[in-house]
C-alpha cells in the first residue's frame, strides 16, 4: 500500500482476509465433528485414542459439538490473527526502512543500506560493507519488492544475491578464516542441528563482527568475506 512518503509491503488485505477469517470457517466445522469423529474411533479397539480425545468421546449430548465448535471457532479466529501478525511487513520511506515480524521491529537508516534483493523466499538487506542485516521470509507478492524499493531509491538487485559467487561451504578449521570464526561456526553447526533460534541468531551476528557472511542451507553453512563498495 502506497502513501505519499511510505509504501507498506507484506501480505495483501485480500490475504489477511482469507486467512483471519479461513481459519475459523475452517476449525468450525471440525470442532462440530470432532465428538463423531471420536466416538467413530472409540469403537474400533485397534484405534487408541489420546487422553483428550478419549475423554470427549465418553461426554454425551448435542451441547458437546456446540461447545466443540464455539471453541473451534475462538481458536480458528485467534490462530489466523497469530498468523498475520507474525507474517513480516516492511515499510519503506526515503529515510529509513522498517521492518516488523511478531513483536520484533527494526528501523534501517537509508545510509545503512547496501543492497537489497530476494534469496529463495527471503528478503535480504546488506549494509554498504555487505554484511547481513535482515533475512527473514516474505509471504507478500514479490514483485512488490522490486517495485517498492526503486520507488524509494533503494538498491535493488533483481538478479538476486550480487555476491553469491563468493559463498564456500564451511568445513571445520577452515584455513581461510580465523580460528575465532571457525570455533564459532562449528558452535552455531551444533545449533542447527538442535534447531536452537536463539543461538543461531546470536552466533549469525558474532561471525558478521569478525568479517564473515553466512548462509544456511541445513544442515549445511556456507561463507564468504565482507566485499565493502
Amino acid at each position: 500500500m502506497r502513501s505519499s512518503e511510505t509504501t507498506e509491503l507484506g501480505l495483501s488485505l485480500g490475504d489477511r482476509l482469507l486467512i483471519i477469517v479461513g481459519a475459523p470457517v475452517l476449525a468450525t466445522p471440525l470442532g462440530f465433528a470432532l465428538p463423531s469423529i471420536t466416538d467413530w474411533a472409540d469403537d474400533r479397539p485397534w484405534l487408541p485414542l489420546p487422553g483428550p480425545l478419549a475423554a470427549i468421546a465418553e461426554l454425551e449430548g448435542r451441547w458437546v459439538a456446540l461447545a466443540l465448535g464455539g471453541a473451534g471457532l475462538v481458536l480458528g479466529l485467534l490462530g489466523g490473527l497469530l498468523l498475520v501478525h507474525q507474517c513480516l511487513r516492511v515499510t519503506l520511506s526515503d529515510k529509513d526502512i522498517r521492518v516488523d515480524k511478531g513483536d520484533r521491529s527494526r528501523r534501517i537508516p537509508r545510509a545503512d543500506v547496501g543492497a537489497a534483493f530476494v534469496d529463495g523466499k527471503r528478503l535480504v538487506i546488506l549494509d554498504p560493507e555487505t554484511r547481513e542485516l535482515i533475512r527473514e521470509e516474505f509471504e507478500g507478492k514479490r514483485s512488490t519488492l522490486a517495485e517498492g524499493f526503486r520507488a524509494h531509491g533503494y538498491p535493488w538487485h533483481q538478479d538476486g544475491d550480487p555476491h553469491a559467487d563468493l559463498y564456500r561451504r564451511w568445513v571445520p578449521d577452515t584455513p581461510d578464516i580465523p580460528p575465532a570464526a571457525n570455533a564459532l561456526l562449528k558452535a552455531r553447526e551444533s545449533a542447527l542441528k538442535k534447531k536452537h533460534k536463539d543461538d543461531i541468531t546470536e552466533l549469525h551476528t558474532e561471525i558478521q563482527k569478525l568479517g564473515i557472511v553466512i548462509r544456511d542451507e541445513p544442515p549445511k553453512q556456507y561463507w564468504r568475506p565482507l566485499v565493502p563498495h
